[in-house]
């Protein structure tokens, strides 16, 4: 059923005025009927219409800094902005315009908190975007800083190599001390047979031979620790040398994941890292943001401070009919619901008082019946008494109490 009759002579929205009046939730059937009122659901459509366009644009921004893939970046953006749209659509339309302005604020205010909320989602992005080149760079000091954490966790797990190589160097020591030594004892016997010594002596003599035998013991001493700790050496060079490639191959591995590690939370983290270091970045976010707030709630707080126009008492007109009607219909159902149910319960006692009828005559019969077998009963007793009188007539002396008593037991029911 059609409340608001076509006025033929109203005048017509079309084409894109059309459209964005549609965008603002209005009931372009209604609209039509006030002129005076298109500019305003025209204004507020086309905020709702942008809003969309600036859902999609950083949804694909967003989308793609995840997948990399301009396509299926795009894909998702345009699927992002026709969601945030009908979002945005359906908050505008559902706002009324009612008498009481304490009972709209309390009802917009749930719509109010979510257009807030889409204005985060839809800014962020952009501005992510706005600050491209800085949090690039921030994102590279952070992962050479992660990468430095990172090299010294690793450290610390093959901290054997840094033990290792601190072990060939203490025998390295201990054989250099050894062979210092060694030559020194060799210089002071050579000179001792030279004659350059303190002694002064020419020839092989006897402190020529005491200095002989200390050099050929630590000689010895010599070649036996070399023999003992070079294998050593080489062994520790050798482990030193495998775990060096397993440590290059782990701090390559974790720098290439780091260097990967460029997606969205990431770029979030880096801004946040910028807003702290830098107050003009943080001062723009909040800046920018906040203009997104006012444009998602813009449309809303245009209806709520705008008078109570033409289609809103043209809507609220057929709100009221569709209510009526709907009130009369559920009257009707509730008046049949309550004649049915008259209906059965009349039914219910005459068919109760029809069975009460029935039993009583059912009653009567059987204590009529009763009655009957009663009397029967009562003349075959007799019978019965007469002849047991006749056959010992001397002898039979009841009593009456006998005689009652048994013909109680012969009127007892079975």
């Amino acid at each position: 059923m059609e409340f608001i009759s076509k006025d033929k002579s109203a005048p017509r929205i079309k084409g894109v005025y059309k459209f964005f009046c549609w965008c603002s939730g209005a009931r372009l059937y209604i609209l039509k009927k006030c002129p005076t009122d298109f500019n305003v659901f025209f204004g507020i459509g086309m905020i709702v219409f942008l809003t969309g366009v600036m859902a999609s644009l950083s949804g694909s921004y967003a989308f793609y800094t995840v997948f990399q893939d301009i396509y299926l970046a795009t894909i998702f953006g345009v699927f992002w902005g026709v969601l945030i749209f009908f979002f945005d659509w359906y908050l505008v339309a559902s706002l009324r315009k009612e008498k009481k302005f304490l009972r709209e604020i309390l009802t917009a205010s749930p719509r109010i908190i979510l257009a807030m909320f889409l204005a985060v989602v839809i800014s962020r992005p952009l501005e992510l975007k706005l600050f491209e080149s800085e949090i690039d760079g921030q994102i590279d000091k952070m992962s050479q800083q992660k990468f430095n954490d990172y090299k010294e966790i690793v450290g610390i797990s093959y901290s054997e190599i840094e033990v290792l190589k601190e072990q060939n160097r203490e025998i390295k020591t201990t054989i250099s001390d050894l062979l210092v030594q060694r030559n020194g004892l060799f210089q002071l016997f050579v000179e001792e047979a030279e004659g350059r010594s303190p002694t002064g002596k020419l020839g092989k003599g006897p402190v020529y031979k005491e200095k002989k035998a200390e050099y050929d013991r630590v000689n010895e001493i010599y070649e036996q620790e070399k023999i003992r700790l070079y294998p050593l050496v080489d062994a520790n060079h050798k482990r030193i040398s495998e775990m060096s490639v397993l440590h290059d191959e782990q701090l390559k591995s974790g720098n290439e994941t780091l260097n990967k590690a460029t997606g969205f939370l990431a770029r979030i983290e880096a801004y946040g890292q910028l807003g702290k270091e830098n107050k003009g970045i943080k001062y723009t976010g909040i800046f920018i943001l906040l203009m997104f707030m006012c444009i998602e709630t813009g449309p809303m707080f245009v209806k709520l401070i705008s008078r109570r126009g033409a289609y809103d008492e043209l809507l609220g007109l057929e709100e009221m009919k569709i209510v009526a009607v709907a009130q009369q219909e559920l009257t009707q159902i509730k008046e049949k619901t309550i004649r049915v149910v008259e209906i059965e319960k009349q039914k219910s006692i005459t068919r109760l008082q029809e069975e009460i009828i029935n039993n009583q005559d059912f009653v009567k019969y059987v204590m009529q019946a009763q009655s009957e077998i009663g009397v029967e009963k009562i003349k075959r007793w007799k019978e019965r008494e007469l002849n047991r009188i006749e056959d010992n007539f001397d002898d039979y002396r009841p009593t009456i109490n006998e005689l009652i008593e048994e013909a109680k037991l012969i009127l007892k029911p079975n």
